[in-house]
């Protein structure tokens, strides 16, 4: 049986992968200067990877 995944990873893989995905298509589709509103997200969502690691993780 596979463990629940922690919500930090969830939040953070999810969200990663849909910030890069619009940093390759919305160039096409909209308008570039649009990928100065999406790039300032990408130290989020390694925050909240490194957070759910931490949580899996923990110190002893």
């Amino acid at each position: 049986m596979i463990k629940k995944w922690n919500n930090y990873y969830r939040v953070g893989l999810i969200g990663l992968g849909l910030n890069l995905l619009l940093l390759f298509v919305l160039p096409m589709v909209a308008d570039p200067y649009f990928l100065g509103m999406v790039t300032p997200f990408f130290p989020v969502w390694i925050i909240l990877l490194v957070v759910g690691w931490r949580k899996e993780h923990p110190r002893r």
